[in-house]
């Protein structure tokens, strides 16, 4: 991959701001109308959970991705990855934003294309105030709209905005500028608020942002908190009105897989996230990843009700203390999520009627276990189960036997990047292929917008998956860099509710 000089990563940013804003964007309510982004939260890996900022580098960063890619969790739907703090940047004598190259050696921008060839997104960090948490790195407190387009020339798409050394700020004018100044730098990425609940973001960051975190922090690094946890999910099922498509309440980076935690425990923290619609951040170590763990991750089936297109979150509907009830939680294809979440330290048996989540007490409703994986039914009027201690039963209830699961998308590759090989004029030509790990078959993929005349793109269906080929012509271009940023919309067929929007970045070289 060619470096790129501070003038042409200029160059390059300008062309992609065209690209990106060229077509009028009426005034939206939601930042997601503008951006098309988190229609369903967010999935990936950060790694502040397990490892706090000091071991933090490249070479973690990159292990993580391969760990992740070989996990089989990019097919599952995580996505976004990379440092969260971990002193990577510093603020130079002219005021820029620069790599710290002892920690990143290729360069925040060369990890952040790495991340992009492997079929993954780049997600950064930095502070709303002057310092970052840490103190380890400035924040963005005066240069908003100078950072914000250095991240872009990074070319980030998730952005995590801490809320330390604040003082004096007002919290909405703060978060209102720098999502003023994430859309003039002209790259989408998701705005990911972090003020741990101040400021009640809830009420009023749907406009600016995609989540909020609506707590403290789950634990300590490296020190999972099971204790913490409950509290936090209390915390959070209080919000379920504030939550949905493209604006989701977050609970906090997961604790599944660390150190500490029973299976049982494991699994049903993991249930609870899915059940209250939360972003699915991983923050343990993958490379030491139980396949027990893995499991948990990569269930497709509780994954759905996270992913669910109709993006509700779910709520308590009975709680005796011991044993909480979980639902109104209704799925794009007509069905319900429930969940039974037993706290005790023993096994507890429940009985669950079908009028308790909207179908008449006469219902013959089948249930799917989404742990078990087994269909039973029909069965008339509800059910009773035995839950074990720190567990969870997690059923899909249905009028039908049939179970689909919406889309769960991943790709190859986000970046294409094709260089001429002479002067003269070429036709160059590349691919990437959308994948989808759901049940239900998705309509082509359209393009959104116009581009550049030297880029044309076509996409064509290959079973489940769908081939994007990118066709470019080089003639009548001067010699130089060039990029644009291309986005791509579908609608989930069943609920005819929109897909986030697939964006990815093409690059050209012209001699």
């Amino acid at each position: 991959m060619p470096k790129l000089t501070g003038t042409l990563a200029l160059g390059i940013l300008l062309i992609s701001i065209f690209i990106f804003a060229s077509s009028d964007q009426p005034a939206a309510k939601l930042r997601a109308d503008y951006d098309g982004l988190a229609l369903t939260p967010p999935m990936g890996w950060y790694p502040w959970n397990t490892f706090g900022q000091e071991p933090q580098n490249e070479k973690l960063i990159k292990e993580m991705v391969e760990a992740l890619l070989c996990s089989g969790m990019k097919e599952a739907g995580y996505a976004y990855i990379g440092p969260d703090e971990g002193i990577c940047f510093y603020r130079a004598e002219n005021g820029k934003l620069t790599t710290n190259l002892e920690r990143y050696p290729s360069g925040l921008g060369g990890l952040g294309n790495y991340i992009h060839q492997r079929g993954l997104k780049y997600a950064l960090y930095t502070d709303a105030g002057t310092l970052t948490c840490s103190k380890a790195m400035p924040g963005t407190r005066g240069y908003e709209f100078e950072d914000m387009r250095q991240f872009a020339v990074w070319r980030a798409d998730y952005l995590k905005i801490d809320w330390c050394n604040t003082k004096g700020q007002d919290i909405i004018q703060t978060y209102s500028l720098l999502d003023e100044a994430q859309r003039a730098a002209g790259r989408p990425l998701i705005h990911s608020l972090c003020s741990w609940g101040v400021g009640e973001p809830w009420k009023w960051a749907a406009a600016v942002g995609h989540l909020w975190r609506t707590t403290g922090d789950i634990c300590e690094p490296g020190k999972a908190d099971w204790s913490s946890a409950m509290k936090i999910v209390s915390a959070n099922e209080k919000l379920f009105a504030y939550a949905g498509p493209g604006h989701w309440n977050d609970p906090d980076m997961m604790i599944v897989g660390m150190p500490g935690l029973s299976q049982a425990q494991n699994r049903s923290l993991f249930s609870l996230w899915c059940m209250m619609a939360a972003p699915l951040i991983a923050g343990n170590d993958l490379r030491q990843m139980t396949e027990s763990t893995r499991q948990i991750l990569t269930n497709l089936e509780a994954i759905a009700i996270d992913q669910d297109p109709l993006g509700i979150q779910g709520r308590i509907i009975k709680n005796d203390g011991q044993v909480s009830i979980w639902g109104q939680k209704k799925l794009f294809d007509g069905s319900q999520a429930v969940l039974v979440f037993n706290h005790n330290n023993s096994p507890s048996e429940v009985t669950i009627s079908w009028d308790e989540f909207g179908f008449s007490r006469e219902a013959s409703l089948y249930v799917r276990d989404l742990w078990k994986h087994q269909t039973t039914g029909p069965i008339t009027g509800g059910l009773s189960v035995t839950v074990p201690p720190n567990d969870v039963i997690m059923l899909r209830l249905s009028r039908t036997k049939e179970f689909p699961l919406p889309p769960i998308i991943s790709a190859d590759t986000y970046l294409i990047s094709l260089r001429s090989k002479s002067s003269r004029p070429e036709k160059l030509s590349a691919s990437l292929t959308i994948h989808n790990a759901g049940t239900v078959d998705l309509p082509l993929w359209k393009v959104h917008g116009s581009f550049p005349a030297w880029l044309r793109v076509e996409i064509k269906k290959q079973g489940k998956n769908q081939i994007v080929t990118n066709k470019i012509n080089t003639a009548g271009l001067n010699p130089g860099y060039y990029h644009a940023i291309v986005r791509l919309d579908n609608t989930e067929p069943i609920s005819k509710r929109p897909l986030s929007a697939f964006y990815y970045d093409v690059e050209l070289e012209v001699k």
